[in-house]
């Protein structure tokens, strides 16, 4: 069962809802509207500690990802 991120077109809340089917349709927990669009997520990475050497770059954010 995916978690999905979503938008309320009514009130502009954004919130997370489990999805258990395709016919299944979130409501916002800020207004109770069912008008609501599902937002684009990035994918997870996971990164090992020490995956790139070690070395830190230079963002500050410390995964080690060379991500900027």
């Amino acid at each position: 069962m995916p978690i999905y991120e979503y938008k309320c077109n009514k009130c502009g809340a954004t919130f997370e809802a489990l999805i258990r089917s395709s016919s299944e349709a979130p409501q916002c927990p800020e207004c109770n509207s069912k008008e609501v669009g599902r937002l684009m997520s990035a994918p997870a990475a996971s990164h090992s500690e020490g995956s790139s050497g070690g070395h830190s770059h230079s963002c500050g954010c410390g995964c080690n990802c060379h991500c900027h």
